[in-house]
């Protein structure tokens, strides 16, 4: 049996199911929540039939395969009604097969399916994040596998961990984690393509005119009512035109100069606009013009609200001074804001202000000192507890919010709110708050990413051990550290490498590799700051910060033993399983070797241990040292 076959077999059948279930759900009729539960379980059954149909065999007898992700994931995203369908099915299935496994089966199957039901309640029906999702995933990983520690003896465990425990785990966890996400990212598409048909027909219904247009003034969306005042037949007619299309020349020159100007400040304001219409009627708009950002912040066009506001203009000296404290406050509309005239007393503000602040929302009223909102804030638990200097704090950001310029505030609930002040005419402060959270939250995962990114550079993609380059920095560094610090380097070479491939396959022997990796690196994890590096073919290359020569030849003794503990099989070799040959190297202090000649002196090492027979360790110590530098490559 082929195991990557059968493998396949089962990831083709997960992405069908899933992909089925994401592409078909949309065109499913109206229906209840428990009978479309029932049906997204009767899917997820199917996937369970299919792949218990073709499992794969890690180990001779050892037949498994991706029921449980199947169990899980149903139970995950559709509850009871939906895990009861694939959870019968398997445990049919199961007990058909029988065999002595069959009693542990059962229980892994239920366990699948309470790792579902536990996530699915703890979620409460919200769509679920990266976080849960691994969460959930490692839970299905360790249903799947519990049963191992049941039917096999514990003397084989550590045999039965790393060939079949962890791959499988391993497998699990992969395929509950790419389903769960694939069935969360449809979800959330769902959830946006809705809220976008609400937004569009909130913004046809508008009575006032919106639209956005591009850098040259064309107009790339409007709605009705931006039709209406423009004399268009709809608002489809106003696609790709612009305002010298609809309104008198020296009318549509003004309107561009007002965007222009726009353009240049790169921020959201608010004017007005008067111009007189074709028919010859004079007309007052009240606009506000905001930034259209794309991906990459870049301004790429203008949003512009118009409500006319011709009957109002008579009454417009009356309320000259509130129509600029109003005009101020309307800057921003997507942010909170508020206004503080001279003395520190709010004056104005809008209700995402308030929203922002939900625990000190009854104090954020007109006539309240900011002093007083800061009070409150601290003592309800809405900003950082103070320990000590109380009314200082309080003074330090009464004086931080009144001065103009950007704060950033981290609230107790784990909120980022920036706070963007600039002076008033009168001599008070307006305030726009942004929560910043979801930015702050992007900027941390992004840095992560190149974590990430930095961290796979650096790694060999076979074993997991670091790669060449990784090395040869590694190596440098300490080569080149002050005060010359004693540390060692091993040289290990695989025993006819090329034989065992030739016996069992280049995928054995890549297998092997891996193993081998996986047993060094486990070893050397208690010596502090221990390097492993996949030097290149099958030679791998370990530095060891502080250790003399005795301590490293101690080292190289542990790796060879470790190496031969694991019996892999080899008939290509006298030893009838795989060893390994280890060359020592030490700079001691106040030596002055340097990285090249430490390696040289690693690799003849190397070279005389494996022409002493293999299986051993060789060090400066005990073996004569030729001059190698001119010499080919060793076998």
């Amino acid at each position: 049996m082929n195991v990557w076959n059968d493998l396949l077999g089962n990831i083709a059948v997960l992405v069908i199911s899933t992909s089925l279930w994401t592409f078909g759900q949309e065109r499913l009729p109206k229906m209840n929540l428990r009978l479309r539960s029932f049906i997204f379980g009767s899917a997820m059954a199917l996937g369970t039939f299919c792949v218990m149909l073709l499992p794969f065999q890690f180990l001779p007898g050892v037949l498994l395969d991706l029921r449980y992700a199947f169990i899980a994931v149903a139970g995950f995203f559709g509850g009871p009604f939906a895990v009861a369908v694939p959870m019968a099915v398997a445990a049919v299935r199961r007990i058909m097969l029988g065999g002595t496994g069959v009693w542990v089966g059962i229980p892994q199957i239920f366990a699948a399916a309470a790792a579902g039901l536990v996530a699915h309640y703890l979620g409460r029906g919200r769509i679920p994040t990266t976080i849960a999702i691994a969460t959930f995933s490692l839970a299905v990983a360790a249903s799947g596998v519990i049963g191992f520690f049941v039917m096999i003896p514990m003397d084989r465990w550590p045999t039965v961990m790393p060939d079949v425990v962890a791959p499988f785990s391993a497998l699990l966890f992969c395929s509950a984690f790419i389903t769960a996400k694939a069935i969360s990212h449809e979800l959330r598409r769902q959830k946006a393509m809705a809220e976008n048909r609400m937004f569009r027909s909130v913004i046809e219904a508008l009575p006032d005119c919106l639209n956005a247009k591009d850098l040259e003034g064309r107009f790339l969306i409007a709605n009705p009512a931006t039709a209406l005042l423009m004399g268009a037949k709809d608002a489809q007619a106003l696609i790709g035109r612009s305002d010298f299309d609809f309104y008198p020349h020296e009318a549509a020159t003004e309107f561009r100069q007002d965007e222009l100007d726009f353009l240049r400040a790169g921020r959201a304001v608010t004017i007005e606009q008067r111009f007189k219409r074709t028919d010859g009627v004079s007309t007052w708009l009240s606009t506000l013009k905001a930034p259209l950002w794309d991906e990459s912040n870049a301004i790429v066009g203008v949003i512009t609200h118009n409500r006319e506001i011709t009957d109002q203009k008579s009454i417009e000296q009356e309320l000259a001074r509130t129509q600029r404290r109003l005009a101020d406050a309307i800057a921003s509309m997507a942010d909170g804001f508020a206004m503080f005239d001279q003395d520190g007393l709010q004056v104005f503000c809008n209700a995402h202000y308030q929203q922002l602040f939900p625990k000190t929302a009854d104090v954020r009223t007109t006539g309240t000192s900011m002093r007083t909102i800061i009070k409150a804030a601290i003592e309800r638990g809405e900003e950082v507890a103070v320990i000590s200097d109380f009314e200082a704090v309080i003074e330090r950001s009464f004086a931080a919010l009144t001065t103009p310029g950007d704060r950033q505030m981290l609230l107790a609930d784990g909120r980022w709110i920036n706070a963007r002040t600039r002076s008033t005419e009168e001599g008070g402060c307006l305030i726009v708050y942004s929560d910043i959270t979801k930015i702050k939250e992007a900027d941390s995962h992004l840095r992560s990413l190149n974590q990430r990114l930095e961290a796979m550079a650096r790694t060999d993609g076979l074993t997991g051990l670091l790669n060449r380059r990784a090395f040869d920095l590694e190596l440098e560094a300490c080569a080149g550290k002050s005060g010359q610090q004693t540390f060692s380097l091993l040289m290990i070479d695989v025993d006819h490498f090329k034989s065992y491939n030739d016996t069992y396959g280049h995928p054995a022997g890549d297998e092997c590799l891996r193993i081998i990796s996986a047993c060094i690196r486990t070893t050397i994890q208690s010596y502090a700051s221990s390097v492993a590096a996949r030097y290149g073919g099958e030679e791998i290359a370990v530095i060891v910060p502080r250790a003399g020569a005795q301590e490293a030849q101690v080292i190289a003794s542990l790796l060879a033993s470790a190496v031969r503990s694991l019996d892999i099989p080899h008939i290509g070799s006298d030893k009838s399983h795989v060893t390994v040959s280890i060359g020592v190297a030490t700079r001691s202090r106040p030596s002055r070797k340097t990285a090249k000649e430490l390696l040289l002196e690693a690799d003849q090492c190397l070279y005389a241990a494996k022409a002493a027979g293999r299986d051993c360790v060789m060090s400066a110590g005990n073996v004569a040292q030729p001059n190698l530098s001119s010499r080919s490559r060793r076998p």
